[in-house]
């Protein structure tokens, strides 16, 4: 059971409004911490402040702190507030447990709610990053200098998320007098964050043809070298160009003959070129640095097929894997043999198998009238399904995976580019759901090794046995279903007992009876540890190597 340690108390200071009457009801939660996100036992503290509106009625305020499922946690305080002043409620707390949680507070009129609002904050495992984690999968995608708050890296570290792709800018160099890295990446070092560098767009009309017939962006190429020759020994990866469909001006220069913008049919030769030549200046630098060219199977087909030496310019792929019309991560292509037809093409065309994934997410904003290709998830959908991506993509083949993105963008509740963030853009860039999911993931599975797929009688049953390399291969279990609720029953004969955790850290009760582990299924990945090996031997199909 959930519990809060220690005395938690509230008190209020009446203060009038300085303009006179309020003509609206204001409620505004905010923590003491950045980001709201702390460790079990950690001391804690929150500032509600209310406004009522100018009126005669007297309100109940009533300020609770309840769980992710909105069930209460045992505390609940209800006031009187009478006259229109503003008003402090100061909520101290201390947590014995994991989990994401809401702070409530609400404006009732008898027993009717007037006006209410809600902030939520996360207790999460220790995974503060102490060192760069080169080796890890993890990673998310941000726009550290959009947000204008480099206070965000903080809050990476302390979520555990290794790495963070996000623009190198190339173009700020230019003229300058400066002979030194780029200073962001001395800023990610404090914060032991692993960067991986998108340079910035290369503009397309910058580029001519030679009497070869090659198109060429000398100017833009040199001093893309020039900026990697500073940060030499200090990046050893940098991901090339992001999305050339869709920016800086490639298919309004070379478009489609059918209109199709995002296929290279028009823009695919010249920007072969380009890439081409920023690998050669690259690789002049430094031999070791690895240039990731943009891996959708049909791009990789056209340039091998419209260009000499492409494979020789490849180091290795990223693509972006958005789950678009179909919402669950399981029913895309990429949980049925992707990776595998990938990698042969890749093979066929002696290029690197190492594939990362560098975009990928699930948004969270409102829908309007307006039909969008990405589906609108709620913040629970989109923590769950977050850790499913994970789960399912590092499974069958991505080398790293960055999740777009780190923090929402403000363009509006409506607009999809809004929800994807897993951070909420306001003063104290508070947590979401999914980040506190991501800080678990990182928690559970940093160190597991993916050995098979689950063997679920159930289609929509599914599940990933791991060996947890930290604990002697000790066998660790995935398993969740794709849209409902069901209970999986597995005989086990050597097993003493079970440990479930959810994606939010909760432990899960999973009784033995008679020889039979029941597990409590749900849309959240549950993570199961303290099988005997003998009980899993014939439950789940070796992973495939390829």
């Amino acid at each position: 059971m959930r519990r809060i340690i220690g005395f938690v108390t509230m008190f209020f200071l009446a203060v009038t409004v300085v303009f006179g009457k309020s003509q609206e009801n204001i409620i505004d939660i905010t923590f003491n911490k950045l980001g709201a996100v702390y460790h079990k036992n950690e001391s804690g503290n929150s500032v509600c402040k209310v406004i009522k509106a100018n009126n005669d009625i007297t309100y109940k305020v009533v300020v609770e702190i309840v769980d992710i499922d909105k069930k209460p946690i045992g505390y609940k305080k209800t006031y009187t507030l009478s006259s229109p002043f503003e008003r402090y409620y100061y909520v101290p707390f201390q947590f014995s447990e994991l989990g994401y949680y809401y702070l409530s507070v609400s404006f009732l009129h008898g027993d009717k709610v007037i006006f209410s609002k809600q902030e939520g904050f996360g207790v999460i495992p220790d995974v503060t990053l102490t060192k760069k984690d080169y080796d890890s999968p993890f990673g998310v995608g941000a726009h550290y200098a959009r947000y204008g708050d480099w206070r965000v890296a903080e809050i990476q570290q302390a979520l555990g998320i290794a790495w963070v792709r996000d623009v190198a800018r190339w173009k700020d160099f230019i003229g300058t007098a400066r002979n030194t890295p780029d200073p962001f990446i001395d800023y990610l070092d404090r914060h032991n964050i692993c960067w991986l560098p998108i340079l910035d767009y290369v503009d397309a009309n910058h580029g001519w043809q030679d009497e070869n017939g090659i198109w060429r962006w000398d100017e833009d190429v040199t001093n893309i070298k020039k900026y990697v020759e500073m940060n030499e020994n200090r990046i050893l990866v940098y991901e090339s160009q992001n999305e050339p469909s869709n920016f800086a001006g490639w298919n309004k220069r070379w478009p489609h003959p059918q209109g199709q913008k995002w296929r290279p049919q028009g823009w695919g030769v010249p920007f072969t070129d380009l890439v081409k030549q920023m690998h050669d200046s690259i690789k002049a630098v430094n031999g070791d640095i690895k240039l990731i060219w943009p891996g959708e199977e049909e791009w990789i087909e056209y340039f091998d097929d419209n260009r000499e030496d492409v494979a020789n310019h490849i180091d290795f792929t990223a693509i972006h894997p958005y789950i678009l019309w179909r919402k669950y991560p399981e029913t895309s292509p990429f949980y049925d043999g992707f990776y595998k037809m990938q990698k042969e093409m890749l093979k066929k065309r002696n290029i690197p198998t190492e594939i990362w994934v560098t975009e990928t997410g699930w948004t969270t904003y409102l829908p309007d009238s307006i039909r969008r290709h990405f589906p609108p998830v709620t913040e629970y959908q989109q923590a769950q399904y977050l850790v499913r991506n994970y789960l399912v993509q590092l499974y069958f083949g991505a080398g790293k995976m960055f999740w777009y993105e780190l923090v929402e963008e403000p363009f509006g509740v409506h607009h999809p580019e809004s929800g994807f963030g897993i951070l909420r853009y306001n003063t104290m860039l508070t947590v979401k759901p999914a980040a506190v999911a991501f800080a678990n993931m990182v928690n559970n599975y940093r160190y597991l090794k993916p050995i098979g797929k689950y063997l679920a009688k159930d289609r929509k049953t599914y599940g990933f046995i791991y060996e947890n390399e930290k604990e002697s291969g000790a066998p660790v279990l995935s398993i969740w279903r794709e849209a409902d609720e069901k209970e999986e029953l597995i005989p086990v004969k050597y097993t003493k007992s079970l440990t479930g955790v959810d994606i939010f850290g909760r432990t899960i009760e999973i009784p033995i009876i008679d020889g039979m582990a029941h597990l409590p299924l749900s849309m959240s990945v549950l993570t199961v540890s303290g099988f005997d090996m003998d009980d899993l031997k014939n439950l789940y199909e070796p992973k495939e190597q390829y």
